[in-house]
């Protein structure tokens, strides 16, 4: 397992971590089950999202993330190599508020950032699956070496699943 591999996994695992250490500290409220799984996702997407974004800033992710934009023939790419980050940091923090601010903040105000969040971050992920479907743009600068745009999707489906959990049952 090459050295870029083993420290993607090694991210993604600590998510996982914090999401269940997160998942302990849920499981027992007074919450309903729905609740509870709203909750997980919005903390998955967050730290994700936040974790996502802030690596891009370090080697070797920095140099992997310049690649594809270069190679990607996005227009702007300086901007859009910060857009990306940024973007990703942004939404992950919009969804760290709705998960932290959730009884502070008005509900009209929660949902407009958490529909915002979602819509961030579905429009990065689009942008992501187009990268990747780029010929020129070979699995060696791709997040875990994997040309098919799999964690892109998952990630997609997280967000679609949140929302529906979301729009069902937070909004009663």
């Amino acid at each position: 397992m090459g050295k870029q591999l083993l420290l993607e996994v090694s991210l993604i695992s600590s998510v996982f971590v914090i999401v269940g250490l997160m998942w302990l500290a849920l499981r027992h409220s007074a919450m309903n089950p729905s609740a509870i799984m709203q909750k997980l996702l919005t903390g998955l997407l967050a730290i994700f999202l936040i974790m996502a974004g802030t690596v891009k800033f370090f080697e070797p992710f920095n140099t992997m993330f310049t690649k594809q934009i270069a190679l990607s023939g996005l227009p702007l790419p300086e901007i859009a190599r910060w857009a990306g980050q940024l973007g990703e940091i942004s939404a992950g923090l919009g969804f760290l508020i709705v998960l932290t601010l959730s009884k502070v903040l008005t509900k009209n105000i929660i949902r407009k950032v958490f529909y915002c969040s979602s819509l961030l971050a579905l429009s990065i992920m689009f942008v992501a699956v187009y990268v990747h479907l780029i010929p020129e743009v070979t699995a060696e600068f791709l997040p875990l070496q994997s040309k098919p745009p799999i964690l892109t999707l998952i990630v997609m489906l997280l967000i679609g699943l949140n929302v529906w959990i979301f729009r069902s049952f937070k909004n009663e």
